[in-house]
């Protein structure tokens, strides 16, 4: 009887145990035809909810959800920004200008070469009050090698508002 009770009781910790998900994480192999693939998905996506996208003469790709009015940003303004940057593939937030100023605008003067080559050109695209999305594949980005949080070939998206040029 005692071993039927011990082998009932063994029948059911691994019944338990195997209901646990694995502890070890699926590696993903973050290759370019993954960041393409996964880029035609969101694209896909935004399309088949209404969305018309635009391309840049750089390759970044960008809904404008509101046009602003008056002068494009230059080299050398002074402006403030709202955005979220976001991977699409997951939905993960890895930065926002609301995580470091309470007003929610970085405010800075633009430099040309001092951000990723896609959000400077998704900047040129902006005048004052302008809002829009904007999808930075990693060749534009963070390439090959990532950075921080960011994995390598990584397309990322930013949700931008250009509230204010500064004179």
């Amino acid at each position: 009887m005692k071993g039927i009770k011990f082998l009932l009781m063994a029948v059911v910790l691994v019944a338990m145990y195997s209901c646990f998900d694995d502890p070890v994480q699926e590696t993903v192999d973050y290759t370019p035809a993954r960041e393409a693939e996964l880029l035609k998905e969101y694209l896909d996506t935004l399309v088949n909810r209404g969305y018309d996208i635009d391309t840049s003469a750089t390759g970044i790709f960008y809904v404008i959800e509101e046009q602003g009015e008056g002068l494009y940003v230059q080299s050398g303004d002074s402006i403030g920004i709202d955005y979220t940057g976001f991977m699409p593939e997951n939905g993960q937030i890895f930065d926002a200008s609301s995580y470091h100023y309470e007003d929610k605008i970085w405010k800075f003067r633009y430099n040309p070469g001092d951000l990723i080559d896609g959000f400077e050109d998704a900047l040129m695209l902006m005048n004052e009050g302008t809002k829009g999305l904007f999808i930075i594949p990693s060749n534009l980005a963070y390439g090959a090698y990532g950075s921080g949080s960011i994995p390598p070939y990584t397309t990322l998206s930013f949700s931008l508002e250009l509230k204010k040029i500064y004179q």
